[in-house]
């Protein structure tokens, strides 16, 4: 390697990373993805240093050409890089906008390409160095090669390893290797059509439909083979509903995934770099899935022509969703999109309802269909004559039948087979078990009744000849007992699952020995798959056997037939008693409580939780569901039952299992389901914990789903203080908890909060009830399960603010954004079905040109390119800046189905349904700004402007008389703040003082119905319009049932309310949904108790403005807005308020003494007051002049206390409130910072009109030692421990002033800082991103940065502990270099705040609920105090030495 070419990448790549970094301090956008970028070069350029030290270290040591190669070609992307990332064309922009002309240039994903593209060469050189860093010679050109090729391998393999697999869902699985295939000369002409489908997908889809037994699979099967001999596979699943993997369509697109990485290199590469993007697509709905793994993937591989693939799937109707099954059949659709491969998908099922419907939606062109029944009788009858004929011909030498069976025999099993291969196939596993007469089997078979028994006749004849004659043939009466008992024990169990078992874990289900279930399987071969290997699954030959087998009418003898009831009632008590034995805490040994399930190996799952206590955790309420009403007491649904034991003792286990196996969602439903299955009776004991349970849960699920172990942390320490389930398991509660926080008495009615990526800004719920559909103002449109409040897809299609959500009466959602469209969704499959442009805003001038084009020709391409770009700037205006909107775009569905259209032009428009045709404006006279929505008749409730605001008003509008009905006019624009329609003819208004009035559209009356608190919020009435909700800035819920007039209060929100809030009821009157303003969450609220009894919780808390903590963290004083002149005391070590102290004014500031032992406080009447933190106790009062304190602090050495005012710092004596001198400014004080010993004192003051200066002075000889001024000095300031240097902040640069040498130096920075603070050496100066969450580290001798500590939260309170190896900040302690920590970090915990996690070092250990978030932290040795918006929140951690493992 050219020594050249090491060194041009290292000032290249670091000219690149700087500049990267320019960007990550001034553009705001790239914040999030831009220091991956950087730090990825950054590494790439160390390792590539390290390479060339080698070289320059030794003679013998030369490159590959590989190497080279990968080298050559990363310089030839970075200067790539650099050449796109330069801002220099816009230099003279950025002098004049400055910032704002500096965008980035690369999307997450293209960001996400570069840093994958530098990964690879990174790994490339580093093989070269692992290989042998002393020895690299020139013949390892193919060491290296292989290398790299197996370390990819390596990485893809781990990345497909991360996608859900159903290994038994595919064709050709181990479970599967007996299953059979068409024999020769049968389905001829079928699997040729088959195959020339497969040749060509002229229809990309083939469904092949038939009833049970017609050989759908068998056919399925010798498809997928021949496709596989082909080499034209694609990939296979196959259905099953005995299979819990395979029921479902959980592992649909993770299985056929995995089947097309391996059959080419590049579709693995593509969906492995797919992975690495979308990380947690997996956890998203299967339209995501399909979309992220299956066609983003493919369209992006370029391959030569265009090659034809298959995929084949079996029995669809065998996945239990029809929700699913709708899906993937739109899904399955998206294949003919593809340009660079010929997808065709081929589906095998029952003609069942759902499927028939869904294939009617899909356009003919697109697929094809065949119903086996359409086949001519003679050649089916043709095909099981072969079949019969093979399977005879295999035994007839054994046997020594030569001319056996006759060809009467044989055409009798034909007619009797009745066109079900099935009944073939059964017969002759029957005839031909070895230990018995195949004649006198046969004769059997021929001789038995077939009277009225359907067309199923011969085939139940033919299983109770096979049961028959395994189980009673030539048996006395007690063996005969004996084996059907254990017939039904074992068989019955297998018909009556949910989902496969093996042998060995259907054994220790039932607590039997597995020969005990080998025996009872031992002569039923015909009828059922019994592998060899105990650990493979046992499965039933046909789904008819079981179907059989349930049914009184098919299977008349009571000693075969298995009573379904009963068994689910036996099969429950057996996983209750799996559980119960096998349960535990941290079952599969996670290292952390924040470790997530995918830390656990399927191995050790399966070693931790065998599979016999995965079913019994997954299904036990299934089997309990399913029982007799009427049985459920015995079997311990009642007060201290089995279930009401497993409550009290195996909850949180079970809760942590079913985290681990990724079913938590599922664990919600069927404690739902418990819930609804109690029947109302006197088991009120069980009740109640039941439903304790069921709110745990669904408060809950959000960080047991991200770590199971929460379920022992977060969700016992935040649960209410009387939550059942929280005092059952109160000795479970973390032992690093010092002290508990306080938390509510009682659940309140806030069900569950769901947790979004963005904000709210339309709510609906589907007319069934299921979802909940929120738009938001990037334009997506999230649908979460109403039940669970699991993420079910993501919309995407808008390319702005999703300002109303609606859905149509036919369960359509409907959508319109300020992007200027309207869209329609199947919300289930997340198909846009319909895309409507509704921005009429440009169209007449558009006109006009045109008119002017035809008349002089002087209407220019450019021209037309301006007024697009014109349009296109301002319907992707945001909510700040749309001052080009005319009207907020929004929608109402109308009787007739059809839909009222707002348009951004301010136009009311009506599109019809049925003709698909957007109606001009109804109203062309009438500028709309506000559509509310729609009253019975069809009226419209419209907010109408005028040219000024005065003259808004609303009106009621009749579209078929193009009329209005009634206008309602206002003095003020904002009198009538949210409007709500009713679908009893009654519009709600809230107004601006509170009051809530309705209008009675029939009488044309108003009546106030009551009043909400300071201001109304938010507005909705239920779909039946029986009730309102209303939301207030008091942050109360309110529900008013309009015919009682009667209120209730529901509850209240943790956060500040700002109005502006997103309302809608649930179909059923027993839910509401509400996001606030500016928050990125949804709360799910019930409201079926608002006319009965509110359970009783603490009042709404008085909005918190101001906390303070003192030095030793044992006291906390905090302000609030309500009852601002009073100052309250806490005592963090009981979490209790001890003192209020009233200052009769305002309170502005607060400071503790070093010593904990004074308060200080200043107010609005100018005095500022000292407390005895003991007694409350008021000691002197410090009398200032005209002006108002903005700045309080107390020396380090507690002599002085510093008081900032507008131009003046004063400096007091604390003891005896003597003033000891005061120091001048030019404007308001920012800041002080005293010396380490007291003796001097920093400050920076002033403002962008009078100025900016930062000044050192002495206090005793009351000298000024330092001034500068300059307006860009910003608030934070640091003296050095030594007083000798002095930093603070001008632009982009922090200045560093040696006091002594009179020296300044700048360290570029490129970013404001919230602190800044140096280490007690000196020699490293911290400081805190303003913009950016994380901490850089400087050294003060070079200047240069040496280290980034990302914090994901705003540092606001920054300094180095005494050994200099830890940074104390507000929200914790960080580790400065793992390399460099000392033995006081490692004889302490690390406590910090991670965005929503409490972290201990580098490990997540308690996760934070919503309302503990995004609030100020104050910080010290361990105990936290959260500056909540409505209360303060307390933690105290142990600070006895780091955590040392789980207990």
């Amino acid at each position: 390697m050219e020594p050249g070419t090491a060194i041009a990448i290292g000032q290249v790549s670091a000219k690149v990373v700087s500049i990267i970094w320019k960007y990550y301090s001034d553009v705001k956008d790239a914040e999030s993805n831009i220091t991956f970028l950087a730090n990825e070069i950054q590494d790439f350029r160390n390792v590539v240093q390290r390479l060339q030290d080698l070289l320059q270290r030794s003679s013998k040591v030369s490159v590959s050409a590989a190497l080279e190669t990968t080298i050559t070609q990363a310089l030839t992307d970075i200067n790539t890089l650099e050449t796109k990332l330069d801002p220099g064309t816009r230099a003279k922009a950025m002098r004049r906008l400055g910032k704002r002309a500096l965008k980035w240039p690369f999307t997450k994903k293209e960001v996400d390409e570069w840093v994958l593209r530098f990964q690879r060469f990174k790994a490339t050189v580093n093989l070269a160095l692992n290989t042998d860093q002393t020895s690299l010679i020139l013949d390892v050109d193919e060491n290296i090669t292989q290398m790299k090729q197996h370390h990819e391998a390596v990485e893809q393999d781990q990345r497909l390893a991360k996608l859900p697999f159903a290994a038994d869902a595919s064709f050709d699985s181990y479970h599967r290797q007996h299953e059979t295939h068409c024999i020769e000369n049968t389905r001829v002409k079928l699997l040729q059509e088959l195959q020339t489908w497969g040749a060509s997908h002229h229809r990309p889809i083939y469904w092949l439909s038939g009833m049970a037994g017609t050989g759908k699979s068998t056919i399925a099967r010798t498809l997928a083979a021949r496709l596989k001999a082909s080499k034209t596979l694609g990939g296979s699943f196959f259905f099953s509903r005995s299979s819990g993997e395979a029921n479902n369509a959980v592992n649909f697109v993770g299985t056929l995934a995995h089947h097309l990485a391996n059959v080419s290199p590049l579709f693995k590469e593509s969906i492995c770099e797919a992975i690495s993007v979308y990380g947690d697509v997996t956890r998203q709905g299967l339209r995501n899935q399909w979309k992220e793994l299956i066609v983003g993937p493919l369209s992006k591989v370029r391959l030569s022509g265009r090659p034809t693939l298959s995929i084949v799937v079996d029995a669809l109707d065998e996945c239990r969703s029809d929700d699913e099954i709708r899906l993937l059949l739109q899904l399955f659709v998206e294949v003919k999109d593809l340009t660079s491969i010929n997808i065709g998908i081929f589906v095998t099922s029952r003609p069942e309802l759902v499927i028939r419907l869904g294939f009617e939606d899909i356009p003919e062109i697109t697929h094809q269909k065949l119903d086996l029944r359409e086949i001519p009788r003679h050649l089916v009858d043709h095909d099981i004559l072969v079949l019969l004929k093979r399977e005879f011909d295999r035994i007839r030498p054994e046997r020594k039948l030569p001319d056996w069976p006759s060809e009467q025999d044989l055409q009798s099993l034909v007619r009797r087979s009745n066109g079900l291969f099935i009944y073939a196939v059964t017969v002759c596993r029957y005839i031909i078990n070895p230990d018995w007469d195949p004649e006198e089997r046969l004769s059997e078979i021929l001789d038995s009744n077939l009277a009225d028994g359907g067309d199923t006749a011969a085939l139940d004849a033919t299983y109770m000849q096979v049961l028959s004659s395994a189980l009673l043939d030539r048996r006395d009466e007690k063996d005969i007992s004996r084996l059907c008992d254990r017939f039904k024990q074992v068989v019955g169990s297998i018909v009556t699952l949910f989902d496969e078992l093996p042998a060995s874990a259907l054994a220790e289900l039932l607590c039997r020995p597995v020969s005990f279930v080998d025996t009872a399987l031992n002569r039923l071969h015909s009828v059922l798959n019994i592998p060899s290997d105990v650990e493979s699954p046992i499965r039933l030959l046909h789904p008819s056997f079981h179907d059989f087998l349930l049914s009184k009418t098919r299977c008349r003898d009571e000693r075969f037939y298995t009573d379904e009831p009963y068994m689910h009632g036996e099969l429950f008590s057996k996983c209750m008693g799996a559980m119960s034995t096998t349960l535990k805490r941290n079952i599969c040994q996670l290292s952390t409580p924040g470790s997530p399930p995918q830390d656990v190996d399927k191995k050790t799952l399966d070693t931790r939780l065998p599979p016999h206590v995965q079913y019994a955790c997954t299904y036990w309420l299934d089997h309990l569901a399913r029982v007799r009403p009427d049985s459920r007491v015995q079997l311990g649904l009642r007060d201290d039952g089995k279930i009401h034991v497993f409550l009290r003792k195996s909850f949180l286990h079970w809760l942590e299992a079913m985290s681990l196996l990724g079913k938590m969602s599922h664990a919600v439903l069927m404690i739902t389901q418990l819930t609804s299955i109690l029947d109302i009776g006197n088991d009120h004991s069980l009740r109640a914990m039941v439903e304790d349970a069921r709110r745990f849960i669904l408060n809950n699920r959000s960080p047991i789903e991200e770590a199971p172990l929460q379920a022992y942390a977060s969700a016992l320490v935040f649960s209410p203080s009387e939550s059942l389930i929280r005092n059952c398991y109160l000795d479970q509660r973390p032992s690093w908890l010092n002290q508990h926080p306080t938390v509510e008495r009682r659940w309140g009615n806030c069900i569950q909060t769901v947790e979004n990526s963005g904000f709210v800004l339309s709510i609906a719920f589907s007319p069934d009830g299921k979802y909940i559909a929120a738009g938001f103002r990037d334009g997506k449109i999230q649908l979460s399960d109403a039940a669970t409040g699991a993420l079910h897809s993501i919309l995407e299609g808008h390319s702005n603010e999703v300002t109303t959500t609606k859905f149509m009466h036919n369960g359509i959602l409907a959508s319109v954004s300020r992007d200027g469209t309207l869209r329609l969704w199947e919300p289930v499959t997340g198909v846009s079905r319909r895309t409507m442009d509704i921005d009429f805003r440009f169209r007449k001038e558009l006109k006009s040109s045109h008119d002017s084009e035809n008349r002089t020709s002087t209407f220019s391409s450019d021209d037309a390119q301006s007024s697009a770009l014109s349009r296109s700037s301002s319907s992707t205006s945001s909510r700040g800046t749309s001052s080009q909107l005319l009207a907020e775009p929004s929608l109402s569905v109308v009787p007739s189905g059809d839909l009222a259209i707002l348009c951004l032009d301010g136009r009311l428009r009506i599109w019809s349904s049925e003709k698909d045709f957007l109606s001009d404006p109804i109203f062309p006279d009438i500028r709309t700004s506000h559509l509310y929505g729609c009253l019975p008749q069809g009226t419209l409730v419209i907010r109408s402007s005028g040219e000024d605001e005065s003259a808004a008003k609303l009106l009621l509008l009749d579209p078929s008389t193009r009329a209005a009905v009634e206008r309602i006019e206002f003095d003020r624009l904002d009198t009538v703040q949210f409007v709500a329609v009713s679908s009893a003819n009654i519009v709600a208004l809230g107004l601006s003082d509170g009051r809530l009035m309705l209008y009675h559209a029939v009488a044309r009356s108003f009546s106030q119905l009551g009043v909400h608190g300071p201001a109304v919020g938010g507005l909705a009435f239920s779909p039946d319009g029986s009730i309102l909700i209303s939301s207030g800035w008091d942050s109360t819920i309110r529900s008013w049932i309009i015919k009682k007039q009667v209120q209730s209060l529901i509850g209240s929100f943790s956060n500040w309310s700002f109005g502006n809030d997103v309302v809608a009821v649930s179909p059923d009157n027993k839910q509401a949904v509400i996001s606030q303003n500016f928050s990125q969450s949804i709360q799910v609220w019930d409201i079926s108790l608002a006319a009965t009894e509110i359970p009783p919780q603490s009042p709404p808390a008085a909005p918190i403005m101001s906390v303070k903590l003192s030095p030793c963290g044992k006291y906390v004083a905090t302000t609030t807005y309500e009852d601002d002149t009073v100052i309250r005391l806490h005592d963090t070590t009981t979490m209790a308020e001890f003192i209020m102290l009233d200052h009769h004014d305002v309170v502005l500031k607060m400071a503790f003494s070093p010593d904990n032992r004074l308060l200080a406080s200043a107010s609005s009447d100018k005095i500022i007051r000292l407390w005895n933190t003991s007694t409350g106790v008021a000691g002197v009062m410090l009398r200032l002049g005209p002006e108002l304190v903005i700045a309080l602090l107390f020396s380090p050495d507690g002599k002085y206390l510093a008081s900032g005012n507008k131009y003046r710092v004063h400096i007091w004596d604390p003891v005896n409130g003597d003033l000891q001198c005061f120091f001048e400014h030019r404007g308001p004080i920012l800041n002080i910072t005293f010396s380490v010993d007291g003796k001097q004192v920093a400050v920076s003051s002033g403002n962008r009109v009078e100025g900016r200066s930062v000044d050192l002075w002495d206090i005793g000889m009351q000298q000024l030692l330092y001034h500068t001024d300059d307006e860009s000095i910003q608030r934070p300031i640091a003296l050095s421990h030594d007083s000798k240097n002095l930093a603070y902040q001008i632009k982009d640069w922090i200045v560093i002033y040696n006091t002594q040498s009179k020296e300044q130096r700048s360290i570029y920075h490129g970013d404001g800082i919230r602190a800044v603070a140096f280490s007690k050496d000196d020699k490293v100066l911290a400081a805190s991103h303003w913009h950016g969450i994380k901490i850089e580290l400087w050294s003060t001798d070079t200047l240069q940065l040496t280290h980034v500590i990302d914090t994901l939260c705003p540092i606001t309170i920054l300094s180095f502990t005494p050994d200099g190896t830890l940074l104390d900040t507000n929200i914790g302690l960080y580790q400065i270099a793992e390399s460099e920590v000392g033995s006081f970090a490692k004889s302490r915990s690390v406590w910090s705040r991670n965005d929503d996690w409490m972290m201990e070092g580098s490990r997540k250990m308690l996760w934070l609920p919503h309302d503990w978030r995004d609030t100020g932290v104050k910080h010290y040795n361990g105990v936290f105090v959260f500056e909540k918006p409505l209360g303060v929140g307390f933690l105290d951690l142990t600070q006895g030495g780091p955590v040392p493992g789980i207990e």
